[in-house]
C-alpha cells in the first residue's frame, strides 16, 4: 500500500522541467509524520530536485552550527517544516519578520532580511495551493539562514498525506518557475 502511495505521489507531483539544478533544504521540526517525510522526499526527488533533510534543533548553539553548514551547502531555498498527522487539517505558512541591519556585519537575526523579497515570493507560492494567508512572525528556525526561507506547518489526516505533499510541491514548483522566467529576462 505504501509503495502504491509513493508511486501515485510521484505521478501527482508532475514533470521535472523546472526542478533541474534546484536544491531544497528541508529543516525538519519535530519527530512526527515519518511516512509523510518519506513521501515528501520521494516526490521532490522524483521531480529532479536535490533534497536535503536536516533535523531541526531547539538549542540556539546547535541550530547555529547546523545553519552554518547548510549555508555552505548547495541549497537554493530553506523550508522549515513540521508535518503532523492529525484528525483536523490545518496549514500555516510563515515568513520571518526580520528587520534589515545596517552596515557590513549583520547579526544572526538580521540575515533572513537580506532575502525578504524572495522569501515573500516563496511563501506566497507555497500558501496559494492551500488557500491560506502568509503570516509574518519572528521565526527561530530561520535565524542565520542565508537563502530564501519560510516555515510551513501542515496538519493533515493520513488520507490527505498525498494531496498535502502534492500541494506543497506545486507551490515550490511555482516559485522556481517564476524564478526561471525572471532569470531568462
Amino acid at each position: 500500500m505504501k509503495t502504491v502511495l509513493a508511486v501515485l505521489l510521484v505521478l501527482m507531483c508532475g514533470v521535472q522541467a523546472q526542478a533541474a539544478g534546484h536544491n531544497i533544504v528541508f529543516y525538519r521540526i519535530g519527530d512526527s509524520g515519518q511516512e509523510a517525510w518519506k513521501l515528501l522526499k520521494v516526490c521532490f526527488e522524483g521531480k529532479g530536485y536535490g533534497v536535503t533533510i536536516v533535523q531541526g534543533e531547539t538549542v540556539i548553539e546547535k541550530h547555529v552550527e547546523k545553519v552554518n553548514r547548510i549555508n555552505r551547502g548547495p541549497g537554493d531555498i530553506f523550508l522549515a517544516m513540521e508535518l503532523i498527522p492529525d484528525e483536523l487539517s490545518r496549514v500555516m505558512v510563515a515568513e520571518s519578520d526580520a528587520k534589515s541591519g545596517k552596515g557590513r556585519f549583520l547579526t544572526i537575526d538580521e540575515i533572513p532580511a537580506r532575502f525578504t523579497r524572495e522569501s515573500d515570493r516563496l511563501a506566497a507560492d507555497v500558501a496559494a495551493p492551500f488557500n491560506v494567508k502568509v503570516k509574518h512572525l519572528p521565526l527561530f528556525p530561520l535565524l542565520g539562514v542565508a537563502m530564501p526561507g519560510i516555515v510551513v506547518k501542515l496538519e493533515f489526516s493520513e488520507e490527505e498525506t498525498t494531496d498535502v505533499i502534492a500541494k506543497l510541491s506545486r507551490g515550490v514548483e511555482a516559485y522556481f518557475s517564476e524564478r526561471t522566467k525572471k532569470d531568462e529576462k
